[in-house]
């Protein structure tokens, strides 16, 4: 592990996220963090880290749109078990401003020699899971066990719903008004706009209105990019997700993941997961990765 490193409150390279980004520490995370940096090509690498260093690592991949905070807060209690690594993905909300990596496959690679790890179980969590699958077919023997939480990566199921979403954050992109924002969560949250967490809430809509436009999502391509990936993967799916409804991403899966994949739906579910959508998805990573023996 490489050592800890202070951090500049402020530089030229901070991002609008920064505050957000710190609050969502203080606000969402019950667990002592440490931070870590590890060289990776492009820029070094920040890292969250959360539970006993000594105990079995797991990776996990942040979703897109949050910080890297958020997307801990779902699993933070997953460290009574393993050591959490979190890296800040470039060019996701973060503390300094990063571009996106050429291969992500090649990033998460690079971290893991950075943390002096060969190979490891990953979670990916929504964008984070397309990282993942890239990372599968980059290098297919370092991920030893996989759990594709509200996948990306495997394209996206057209839908009304999902037009009506683009549509909404295009127009509070433009016009940033409360109103074209709830109307623009509404669709992509479980848990009722008006009861979102305020960081949560606060950086979605800077996101919204800031990020660069995604016009697609990390992942292959080409199904037969993975063809070297057996590990036991795991895919869990949000039955009302907008953007990978659990029937369509169940169906899709097939053609791009070994055949003995462990399929769960979390009924009732959008795409950024309720409380109880959150506790289950942790305890079907704790059951599986337990089950794969990581």
């Amino acid at each position: 592990m490489a050592a800890s490193r202070s951090r500049p409150a402020a530089s030229e390279d901070a991002s609008p996220f920064a505050p957000l980004y710190r609050r969502a520490r203080v606000d969402l995370l019950t667990v002592p963090v440490t931070d870590h940096e590890v060289e990776t090509p492009d820029e070094p690498t920040h890292l969250l880290t959360v539970g006993d260093p000594d105990a079995p690592p797991l990776l996990l991949l942040q979703g897109a749109n949050v910080t890297n905070p958020v997307t801990l807060s779902w699993f933070q209690s997953l460290a009574d078990e393993y050591h959490l690594l979190a890296p800040d993905t470039p060019g996701e909300p973060a503390e300094r401003v990063t571009e996106p990596p050429a291969d992500y496959g090649a990033w998460v690679g690079s971290v893991l020699d950075g943390l002096g790890l060969d190979s490891v179980p990953v979670v990916g969590v929504s964008h984070g899971a397309g990282v993942l699958l890239e990372a599968a077919a980059h290098d297919p023997d370092r991920i030893s066990a996989a759990a594709l939480v509200i996948p990306a990566g495997f394209g996206v199921s057209p839908s009304a719903t999902l037009a009506r979403v683009v549509g909404l954050s295009l127009a509070y992109r433009l016009v940033p008004r409360e109103r074209l924002l709830e109307a623009a969560l509404g669709p992509l949250f479980t848990t009722p706009v008006a009861d979102l967490d305020p960081v949560v809430r606060e950086t979605v809509a800077l996101a919204l209105r800031t990020a660069d436009v995604k016009t697609g999502f990390p992942g292959p391509d080409d199904p037969a990019a993975l063809t070297g990936f057996d590990a036991p993967t795991l895919l869990v799916g949000g039955e009302r997700d907008p953007f990978f409804p659990a029937a369509w991403l169940n169906e899709r899966s097939r053609s791009f993941l070994p055949a003995d994949v462990e399929r769960v739906t979390l009924a009732g579910e959008r795409h950024f997961l309720s409380a109880v959508g959150q506790e289950r998805a942790v305890e079907e990573v704790r059951s599986f990765l337990t089950g794969a023996g990581r």
